[in-house]
């Protein structure tokens, strides 16, 4: 038979590893406090029926943002700011939802253009 001090453990770790995962960014925002400005070249992977330059890839924290071409954007940034791919400016009445992550130098952002799914679906936050 388990022990109660067993299952209070093992609750207790999975209450952790789930609260490490749902705020890695913010630990790593902690970890690196001194942000250089940079240049970050983000890859496009457009598996929607749209044209690459329909994206843009925005900087939510200051709210620049850079347009693909060729399946590229530019965008000059400071390190792990938040960055997100949404439809150009020009297309206002449409939304599109895509994860947000710290940016890097070199990164791929996936464009997806389907329903969510249950899995796909933010459930705590």
């Amino acid at each position: 038979m388990i022990s109660g001090k067993a299952v209070g453990a093992v609750v207790t770790l999975v209450v952790a590893g789930l609260c490490i995962n749902h705020f890695r960014y913010e630990i790593g925002d902690m970890m690196h406090q001194d942000r250089k400005v940079i240049v970050a070249d983000i890859k496009l992977d457009n598996r929607c029926e749209f044209r690459d330059h329909v994206f843009i890839a925005r900087d939510l924290n200051s709210g620049k943002y850079a347009s693909f071409s060729g399946g590229r954007a530019k965008l000059r940034t400071r390190e792990r700011n938040r960055v997100t791919i949404e439809f150009s400016p020009q297309y206002r009445e449409v939304t599109f939802y895509a994860r947000t992550v710290p940016v890097a130098k070199d990164m791929v952002m996936v464009a997806k253009c389907r329903a969510p799914s249950l899995m796909d679906m933010k459930w705590f936050g």
